[in-house]
């Protein structure tokens, strides 16, 4: 019952677009701490399962921006995060993956 509930929470996000705007300037920690860390986890590596893990990320990224922007199956479209913002969180999820592998 635990799973279905969980599956039909994130299913219910699918083709969903958030109205998250970042503050101009915001931090690229900043700005995963209000809008991905909640499915992706503080450190990007995932609440629920496999596919919310960012820290294996093998998207390139203009791949990783277009998901960002776009939504995916399970995710939001982040439409508003554009530019710069877009930019230094895509550095930030980066980042994520060297913090992961130097800790194990």
């Amino acid at each position: 019952m635990k799973i279905l509930s969980i599956a039909l929470i994130l299913l219910s996000t699918t083709c969903f677009a958030s109205d998250y705007q970042p503050t101009a300037g915001a931090s690229g920690a900043q700005m995963f701490r209000e809008a991905c860390a909640a499915c992706h986890g503080d450190d990007g590596t995932g609440k629920f399962g496999l596919f919310f893990d960012l820290s294996t990320s093998t998207l390139l990224d203009a791949q990783m921006k277009e998901a960002i922007q776009q939504g995916g199956l399970m995710m939001p479209s982040f439409a508003n995060i554009k530019g710069k913002e877009l930019d230094v969180l895509v550095t930030y999820i980066r980042s994520l993956g060297r913090v992961i592998a130097i800790k194990q």
